[in-house]
């Protein structure tokens, strides 16, 4: 049985009862199972009750062999049933609202709220997201809290993330005076895929338990009169890893540490004000964020006398100023700045390097970095219904420690924009940005280390361009189209080892078309294309070669609305979406890693039915049809020659499936 209830959530639920491929998101449309009852409301009745809203319960089965496809689906293989409402409550200034979103699936969530309106409000929720990677991952090692213990057999395990997150929030307000604290708490368990090394030839992936947990803590004061806002508030986290460390019994492989535990703290001062034509906004935050964890030594013990404390102050500074200084014209600028201050102890740790274990102690490295941001820009109302705007920006930022100490951004933008045209509403921005800095520092084995000065892209010179246009069209007064189509462009001009070229282009495109009264007919579709290119070092033409990766997404998706029968209480609908991606990357001009590509097809239809006009029943069906490659993927053990040498991997995590869902369900209009 597939319906899945906490504890907490069944509470939560008791008291209101009382009150892939790659996918945009584009195409994830309502399924109008909603709709029903919107088209039935009295929209000109009283309620005697002070209750509005719907509630509603829908069960049924899903048919699915791979559980990849609760990722859209929302549901596992079996039995399915999930609770949706939107209930609110009116009594004499009082509010109490309950709304539930597919509770008891894959994608749950609750919340129920209650307070006056204008003084005081208190809120209890709860979310739960799934997310499932692969379930035919296969290895000898599992394990236990991180102690991963050999089997004689592989054994299949699943590759899934769950994450459950408690939220508590309350307000007050009195008068011109207001305040807020916001708790949550987060707890994410599964596995994820993770690899090991023995410093040589010998690598491992293994499926790696995941056990954390993220508490936040926010709350705030703020003062507003007439023209004015003030605030402080202070925002906290702490994480918690209750997997400390991964190791492979009696093996050769060191164990290898997790992500520590850290917790963060900011307090900040805010504010504005507004004069007749202009306004003045301005922040202050200081923080600190620390992480207290002793070190996993390559024998795998844990060592308090040189613990791993990172601790890093922080200050951000923000001001903001926008004045009216002439009719249409309104000029804007803003200064932002950011500093890290690493504080950190400098130790000396033993450390694998690259290919081998040479023992030698190396010192951990402490970075500080500042950045500060300038930005300038008008607007200026060219005539009615057009406007055009156009900005400077400056990035200045400065790090210790690190091969270029200092880079500069210099940006320049404009953009148009038209709405008095008739039926067309029209819009163009562009930019050009300049990155450069000072001289770059080398140690003489970085400098010898393709691999170390492949990763520092981010530091070079880089210029880029970008344009976009957005275009709004309504030729027919039931027919309304919208265009959005982006190029972009970076040249790291003096690179000669690393990211060469990349090139970004793509576009998106919806249509909407009232055919009738009754029939509603939407759509929408896009691509997008990725080209990166690299080179190796120039200083050894024996072993020169360049690389080019090319990654494409596209989607397309229809969906239609038929009210014709409502005076009968029937209303259908349906929805298709089709998404794909594929990637490649060639080194001189021969495919060696293969293709990863992935489709999926998803199709739904909707029936629904008013008994009257505060009961629906319904019908749903959604299919699936799921397909992805990935020809890096390798079977567990291979042959010589057929895959690197030394490496085990955890199969073949391909998805292959054709999924489907019926439900029925029944909703109650207040």
């Amino acid at each position: 049985m597939k319906f899945k209830l906490s504890v907490i959530t069944l509470a939560l639920a008791g008291f209101s009862s009382g009150a892939m491929a790659f996918d945009f998101g584009v195409t994830a449309a309502a399924q109008g199972a909603t709709q029903i009852t919107e088209k039935w409301k009295c929209k000109s009745c009283v309620s005697e009750s002070s209750k509005v809203g719907s509630a509603g319960v829908e069960m049924g089965s899903m048919d699915s062999d791979d559980n990849h496809a609760a990722n859209t689906l929302k549901y596992q293989d079996g039995f399915a049933a999930g609770v949706n409402a939107d209930l609110a409550y009116y009594d004499n200034g009082h509010r109490t609202e309950v709304i539930a979103d597919d509770l008891g699936s894959e994608q749950g969530s609750i919340s129920v709220s209650t307070g006056k309106l204008g003084v005081w409000g208190v809120k209890a929720s709860f979310d739960e997201k799934s997310h499932y990677d692969a379930d035919n991952a296969q290895s000898v090692w599992t394990s236990n809290d991180g102690q991963f213990v050999e089997n004689e057999d592989l054994v299949t395990q699943e590759l899934s993330l769950k994450r459950d997150r408690y939220q508590l929030e309350a307000d007050y307000t009195l008068d011109r005076y207001a305040g807020y604290v916001n708790y949550s708490i987060e707890d994410k368990t599964g596995k994820k895929a993770t690899s090991m090394s023995n410093g040589g030839i010998n690598a491992i992936n293994l499926a790696a338990p995941v056990d954390t947990r993220t508490q936040n803590l926010s709350a705030g004061i703020n003062l507003n009169g007439d023209n004015w806002f003030s605030e402080i508030n202070y925002r906290g986290s702490v994480f918690e890893n209750n997997i400390h460390a991964l190791s492979l019994e009696n093996s050769e492989y060191p164990n290898a540490s997790q992500a520590a535990d850290n917790q963060a703290h900011f307090v900040s001062i805010l504010g504005n004000y507004r004069f007749d034509k202009s306004y003045l906004t301005g922040r202050l935050v200081g923080g600190n964020m620390k992480q207290d964890s002793n070190v996993i030594t390559l024998a795998g013990t844990p060592t308090p006398e040189h613990s791993n404390d990172v601790e890093v102050e922080t200050l951000d500074a923000n001001f903001k100023a926008s004045s009216l200084v002439a009719k249409g014209l309104r000029i804007n600028a803003s200064l932002d700045y950011s500093d890290r201050d690493n504080s950190t102890e400098v130790n000396e740790y033993e450390q694998y390097q690259y290919n081998t274990v040479t023992g030698e102690m190396v010192e951990n490295s402490v970075y500080d970095i500042t950045r500060t941001v300038y930005k300038v820009s008008a607007s200026y109302n060219l005539a009615r219904g057009q406007r055009v705007e156009a900005g400077f920006d400056r990035i200045d930022t400065e790090r210790s420690a690190q091969d270029r100490e200092k880079t500069d951004d210099n940006v320049v933008w404009a953009q148009w924009r038209a709405n008095s045209f008739d039926k067309w509403d029209l819009r163009l921005k562009g930019s050009y940005s300049d990155k450069g800095g000072s001289s770059f520092l080398y140690d003489d084995a970085v400098a010898n280390n393709e691999t170390e000065l492949m990763l520092k892209y981010h530091l070079a010179d880089k210029k880029s361009s970008k344009a976009e246009v957005f275009v709004t069209h309504t030729p027919l007064d039931n027919l309304a189209i919208s265009l959005n189509g982006y190029y972009s462009i970076d040249d790291y001009t003096n690179t000669d080892i690393g990211l060469v070229e990349s090139e970004n282009m793509g576009y998106d495109i919806s249509v909407n078309w009232q055919i009738t009264d009754t029939f509603n007919l939407s759509g929408d579709g896009g691509y997008q294309w990725i080209d990166n290119q690299q080179a190796s070092a120039k200083n050894d033409y024996s072993n020169y070669w360049q690389s080019n990766t090319n990654e494409e997404f596209g989607f397309i998706g229809v969906g239609f609305d038929f009210t014709g029968l409502a005076d009968y209480g029937v209303i259908i609908g349906g929805h298709y979406s089709y998404a794909l991606s594929f990637s490649d990357t060639d080194v001189d001009s021969q495919d060696v890693f293969g293709l990863f590509e992935s489709t999926s097809h998803n199709a739904s239809v909707f029936v629904d039915y008013a008994l009257s006009t505060s009961m629906t029943v319904g019908l749903r069906y959604e299919i699936e049809r799921y397909e992805d490659n990935d020809d890096t993927y390798l079977p567990v053990n291979n042959y010589p020659g057929t895959a690197p040498t030394g490496l085990k991997t955890l199969g073949e995590l391909n998805h292959d499936y054709t999924a489907h869902l019926v439900m029925a369900n029944f909703r109650y209009q207040f």
